[in-house]
């Protein structure tokens, strides 16, 4: 290396320099590159997932708002019918309602199950979920706008035998004057029928109504309809404490004396009915909104009258003559 001249030496000097630069672009330079190439690679693709994964989280919340809404949709579609059709419920509330719109004279009360009919999937199967109904028919009389009523033990006759002969007494004057001059039932069965039907008209529905002349006095029947539904995969929570949904009526109600009827003469001071007496009238005398005294006073009287005229005229010409006794005389005031 000695021997080499200085334009030998600088020849050496730069293809050394020229063979390091050469290695350092392959071994170095080169290699970078390829290692920015990869991760501009590397970073266009996790841009593009995560263009791809903003979309999945966009289209998972709008997917979470359709099902938000689809459950409120069938919460309150399941809503619109009554979850559990209890026949007691159902009933008290009916009876409930009558009593409060003035229409209390109760002949008979009855519930069914109406048949509806199965929902079927296009591949012929049924559906397990189904459309139930109950309904619950009332006959209810009116007055006769004569005979003297008694509701509920109203007047009572459960005192002592002179606070019960004065009580009959009294009303036995007042047979076809003020209150029961009045024939009363029969406006306030339809406005029963209004309120019931418009207190949930998408699960309760009035279905027929039918009134009848029946010797003097009405007799209403209606049919009440009352769907629900059962749901084998139920969304809502049916937790309404509605009338007809939930008993409403008395509670702890003592019935160690019987509570259910009572005989022809309850000597048992337990129970509700001690010291009323029953009795069997003909079924053509009967009045489902009088004591059977006061149908057998008005069968004797329209018995010795005649006929219905003759007793209602007499019972005008009687009470004019007591108007004209209680009113004083010009005399009796000088």
């Amino acid at each position: 290396m000695s021997n080499l001249t200085a334009r030998e030496k600088a020849f050496m000097y730069a293809v050394t320099l020229l063979i390091i630069i050469v290695l350092g672009y392959f071994f170095g330079i080169r290699t970078l590159n390829d290692k920015y190439d990869q991760y501009k690679a590397e970073l266009q693709s996790l841009k593009e997932r995560q263009a791809y994964l903003d979309m999945l989280r966009t289209n998972n919340e709008n997917m979470r708002t359709e099902i938000d809404t689809l459950n409120a949709s069938c919460s309150e579609l399941e809503m619109s019918f009554i979850d559990k059709l209890e026949t007691e419920v159902i009933q008290q509330y009916v009876l409930s309602t009558f009593e409060k719109a003035g229409c209390p004279y109760l002949i008979g009360i009855t519930s069914a199950d109406i048949g509806m009919a199965t929902v079927s999937y296009p591949d012929g199967t049924s559906s397990p979920d189904s459309l139930v109904c109950m309904q619950v028919v009332v006959e209810y009389s009116s007055t006769d706008g004569y005979t003297v009523t008694q509701y509920n033990r109203t007047p009572d006759f459960t005192g002592s035998d002179e606070e019960v002969a004065e009580t009959l007494n009294e009303l036995m004057d007042k047979f076809g004057k003020d209150e029961y001059a009045e024939r009363v039932g029969y406006y306030e069965f339809l406005k029963a029928l209004k309120q019931i039907n418009s207190e949930n008209p998408k699960c309760i529905k009035v279905d027929t109504i039918k009134v009848e002349d029946n010797n003097g006095f009405l007799t209403l029947t209606a049919a009440i309809n009352f769907y629900g539904v059962n749901l084998n995969n139920r969304i809502s929570v049916d937790d309404r404490t509605d009338p007809y949904t939930s008993w409403s009526g008395h509670k702890n109600v003592d019935t160690s004396g019987g509570f259910i009827g009572y005989p022809y003469i309850c000597d048992y001071k337990d129970s509700l009915w001690y010291g009323l007496e029953n009795s069997n009238i003909e079924e053509n005398a009967n009045k489902p909104f009088a004591p059977y005294w006061a149908i057998a006073i008005f069968n004797e009287q329209l018995k010795a009258a005649g006929d219905i005229r003759t007793l209602l005229d007499f019972d005008a010409k009687m009470a004019a003559e007591e108007a004209a006794l209680a009113t004083p005389t010009p005399a009796a005031t000088t």
